[in-house]
């Protein structure tokens, strides 16, 4: 595989529902890194709901790192929404 290949290749950075790797993905574009959104899973809705609405998002391996501190803090922001909501 030639250096160039190699920097485009696709590598995952997250994966969570679909929400969240939609959203994911704005940012992630947002700060120039392209992401594509794949579905993790292909059972029919009516059998796993949780697993069909499971998504990963990727990155080309040139924009790996950056994309994983955006990941990072993306988690870090999504945790502390969750620790701030009074139902949860």
């Amino acid at each position: 595989m030639e250096k160039e290949d190699k920097n485009l290749a696709p590598h995952e950075v997250f994966a969570g529902t679909a929400w969240e790797a939609g959203l994911l993905k704005s940012i992630l574009e947002d700060n120039d890194i392209e992401a594509i959104i794949q579905q993790a899973s292909s059972l029919p809705w009516n059998i796993m709901p949780t697993e069909a609405a499971s998504m990963k998002v990727f990155v080309a391996y040139e924009d790996f790192e950056q994309a994983e501190a955006i990941v990072e803090e993306f988690y870090t922001n999504m945790q502390k929404e969750d620790s701030d909501d009074p139902q949860g």
